[in-house]
């Protein structure tokens, strides 16, 4: 199974201090997430997540991650910040599929990619979208994700349909919402 350390891990935000809040919810595509998780490195980045009710993060099936990282290195820069994850996902499986794409102002970046580790039949799909925070010190992103068994029935024409509408769905997510959560007050 794909390990949680991995996602993280490609988003150069491994928090080094964790915090368990107490439940929220957080609403996609039609359900409910729970918050599971708040992470808060001493630097100010922060990371939150929810995965369904009936899952953890350990056996997640799909997760919603908020995030708030200062990305100097990068400018800030939400398509710098897009093209450097795909970077990631494509040294980790030169085989991935990925799909990075911005708005006319390039103040707006989605990437969205299919990866799968060597030798096992989980795969993950994740949507990220990647937007300034409001004072501009940092990037704000909001991602979902999905695990599921290679060999399900049907599985490309679903990951078809899923692609379509998530995508269309992160484009579309008040990411103002996405900062107050990220950037809340601890």
């Amino acid at each position: 199974m794909m390990k949680r350390r991995w996602v993280c891990g490609l988003l150069c935000v491994l928090p080094s201090a964790a915090l368990w809040a107490q439940s929220s919810v957080f609403r996609f595509d039609g359900e409910d997430y729970a918050q599971q998780f708040v992470g808060a490195p001493s630097k100010g980045d922060r990371l939150v997540e929810f995965v369904r009710p009936t899952e953890s993060l350990n056996n997640w099936t799909r997760l919603v991650g908020l995030r708030y990282q200062q990305m100097p290195f990068l400018g800030n820069d939400p398509v710098a910040a897009a093209l450097r994850l795909e970077q990631v996902v494509m040294k980790a499986n030169p085989q991935a599929r990925t799909s990075v794409m911005s708005n006319e102002a390039k103040t707006d970046a989605t990437i969205d990619f299919l990866t799968w580790t060597d030798g096992q039949d989980i795969m993950e799909f994740n949507v990220f979208r990647y937007v300034k925070s409001p004072d501009g010190r940092g990037l704000v992103s909001l991602q979902v994700a999905q695990r599921f068994h290679s060999g399900q029935p049907q599985v490309a024409e679903k990951l078809r349909a899923t692609r379509a509408s998530w995508v269309r769905q992160v484009v579309q997510y008040d990411m103002g919402s996405v900062s107050k959560v990220v950037l809340a007050p601890r």
